[in-house]
């Protein structure tokens, strides 16, 4: 079974690869995951000893042009932001954990202000695995009041979960990768589990409902479902 250091030397790998001339995606230069790299640094491995514990990435706290982009249901980044505290704070219990899969915040939204609602926001331990837009261009982190930064965390159980903000090329076997990144593309037929909030209905889930999901892909059956939420829906309703 990989653990944490090989699977931060697995995320490195697919960063430096990404950050060659040539690399990059069909949306982001190599300069991004350059970044990444620099700021490379893992989480030791959890098993979340907090009441329950949610997940959920992407906010993009005070980005304006995300709506746009994704098609986000909120007329300007005040009523998402809004919206989004709201769900958090009807959602994740005093004693719970809550994981954040990356891009906390943009523009406006970042600064102290943020930080010090993360730190006074519903959750007993607040955990942000890193991504590119929690860095600077030169790959310092700019975000603050969670109670553990990293790039990869493993959450063990049944199964392991791998959690990374942009989504692994190569998952290790018997595992199941929890990202973000990728916004509202549509869910894989891969052992991928896509937690940016446009998958989630803009709110945290809860990882135990994460974990059912990856029990389904990792035996090979990819739930019917556009959204993870709708996929989680499927694998939920009475029929199944």
């Amino acid at each position: 079974m990989i653990d944490g250091l090989g699977l931060k030397r697995l995320y490195e790998d697919e960063l430096e690869a990404a950050g060659r001339p040539g690399g990059g995606d069909s949306k982001h230069g190599r300069r991004m995951f350059r970044a990444l790299l620099k700021a490379s640094r893992p989480l030791p491995p959890c098993r979340l000893e907090q009441d329950k514990a949610w997940v959920w990435s992407d906010l993009h706290l005070g980005h304006e042009n995300i709506i746009r982009y994704t098609g986000r249901p909120f007329s300007d980044a005040e009523e998402m932001d809004a919206a989004l505290y709201r769900e958090w704070e009807a959602t994740v219990g005093s004693g719970d954990a809550l994981i954040f899969v990356g891009d906390v915040a943009m523009r406006h939204a970042v600064g102290e202000h943020t930080w010090e609602r993360i730190r006074t926001g519903c959750g007993a331990a607040k955990y942000l695995v890193v991504g590119n837009h929690d860095l600077t261009g030169g790959g310092k982190l700019r975000v603050d009041g969670f109670d553990q930064m990293g790039s990869v965390m493993l959450v063990d159980g049944d199964p392991p979960l791998v959690f990374t903000h942009i989504p692994l090329k190569a998952v290790p076997d018997g595992c199941v990768n929890v990202h973000g990144h990728t916004h509202d593309e549509p869910p894989r037929s891969t052992p991928h589990i896509n937690v940016s909030v446009e998958q989630l209905g803009y709110r945290p889930v809860e990882l135990e409902r994460i974990r059912a999901l990856a029990k389904e892909l990792i035996a090979g059956r990819y739930p019917d479902g556009s959204t993870t939420i709708a996929r989680l829906r499927t694998i939920e309703s009475p029929a199944q």
